[in-house]
């Protein structure tokens, strides 16, 4: 999505309006590890394992993910209010048996996203994923 597309799901999401969106997408606000600075973007999400998913599309040419490789606390504007949650980013290719239970619930709510992946099947697929792991700051251990 592009600049003008994520700043009108970011109104919407932060507005009385937000149920129109909120079901499947929600608002990650984080600190940049490398920059400091603050930014806020729109993600698809899934329920899953106590928490969310995230499917990182394109990996190797985005970067806000990377910023998760190390767990951090972040706020997440989640159906209407902010939530203090951790994100984690789990690469398939370096742990596939904690990517793989992820990637299946975000599966189920969006197949065709996950199907665009490399590989015949969910296993395969998940070699080539980036998922991150958003919790409650309570759960998140």
């Amino acid at each position: 999505m592009d600049g003008i597309g994520n700043t009108i799901v970011g109104t919407i999401l932060k507005s009385p309006l937000h149920p129109v969106l909120s079901g499947s997408t929600v608002l990650v606000k984080y600190r940049g590890t490398r920059t400091g600075n603050e930014y806020v973007t729109p993600v698809q999400y899934a329920d899953a394992h106590h928490g969310l998913v995230v499917l990182a599309g394109e990996p190797d040419t985005k970067t806000w993910w990377r910023n998760f490789t190390e767990m951090q606390t972040i706020q997440v504007l989640f159906r209407g209010d902010w939530v203090p949650m951790t994100a984690h980013a789990l690469c398939g290719d370096e742990d596939p048996d904690a990517v793989i239970p992820l990637l299946r619930s975000y599966s189920q709510r969006f197949p065709k996203a996950v199907g665009r992946l490399d590989g015949d099947d969910l296993d395969e697929r998940a070699r080539s994923a980036v998922v991150v792991w958003l919790r409650s700051t309570s759960d998140a251990g």
